[in-house]
């Protein structure tokens, strides 16, 4: 698998998305924002202070979603990201200085663990220059369609539902910075035919903010969440084959910790409590 990249090339197909050689899962004062068991989604207000509000998930031809994740845009140009249901608690956030955090939000208490809200800290790489064509991507997110969780209710606020790939494949978005202008990026994205825009923000920066989406390979593997005494995860197994018929009620992002110059890369699988009746039977079929 080639090295990962962080600055990309607007004309060029996609490089081969690094998955985590493991379930990297933390043991300690771990979020709640990780997983999600599906309840109604709470809708925010108060959004006209934004330059932009984003709402999307991927959805399967019957009905199997992956989160409603929220992009928004503050007017100085910080941009934050995070499932939309949790973004009160746990958000990333990609700042006008090239400081990048995953953090708790305001409204949630530090752990008594931690110095500050942040999980992480990274420096994001700057935009390519105008006119080379380029990008700097700060997050990958890839949506592998096998794992894909059965709802027990739809969200009716305003979301961009972004067609699942073909079954073994997966779904992933980019977030880049750009210099390019719209009509440039939509172009090259034309020509190429393999990467679909999905959203671009002039900011009040030198810069641009672009989301696009494609589909692409996946290697499905099956996942056993690690689990032992004072555990603050429960025991979630990760299946392709749902042999239980559950409808994957948990749903679960990870990823490694990016370094300096580095996106953030994301994977969002859904499986089910293996010892917790409770939670999967919470499952409305």
């Amino acid at each position: 698998m080639p090295a990962f990249q962080s600055t990309i090339l607007i004309f060029d197909a996609h490089v081969a998305f690094e998955e985590a050689p493991e379930l990297q899962w933390p043991e300690v004062h771990a979020p709640d924002a990780v997983i999600d068991f599906f309840k109604p989604h709470v809708v925010l207000g108060g959004m006209a202070k934004n330059l932009c509000d984003l709402r999307f998930a991927i959805r399967r031809n019957d009905g199997y979603l992956s989160n409603v994740w929220r992009l928004w845009i503050t007017r100085p140009g910080d941009v934050y990201l995070g499932v939309r249901s949790h973004s009160g608690i746990w958000k990333y956030s990609f700042h006008t200085s090239g400081i990048c955090r995953s953090a708790f939000t305001k409204e949630k208490e530090t752990p008594a663990t931690m110095k500050d809200r942040a999980m992480s800290k990274w420096k994001r790489a700057e935009a390519p220059l105008p006119g080379t064509g380029g990008a700097s991507r700060v997050a990958w997110l890839a949506f592998p369609t096998d794992y894909l969780s059965r709802p027990i209710a739809r969200p009716t606020k305003d979301i961009v539902w972004i067609p699942a790939a073909p079954r073994s494949r997966a779904t992933f978005i980019e977030v880049a910075f750009t210099r390019e202008s719209t009509a440039a990026v939509e172009g090259a994205l034309q020509s190429r035919g393999e990467r679909v825009l999905l959203k671009y923000v002039a900011l009040p920066t030198a810069e641009s903010l672009i989301v696009m989406h494609y589909e692409g390979e996946w290697e499905n593997r099956d996942l056993t969440s690690p689990h032992g005494a004072g555990s603050v995860f429960p025991e979630v197994v990760f299946s392709q084959d749902d042999p239980l018929q559950l409808g994957r009620p948990v749903r679960m992002c990870f990823g490694p910790p990016p370094n300096d110059g580095d996106a953030l890369v994301l994977q969002e699988i859904g499986g089910h409590c293996k010892n917790d009746e409770a939670v999967n039977s919470s499952i409305e079929t």
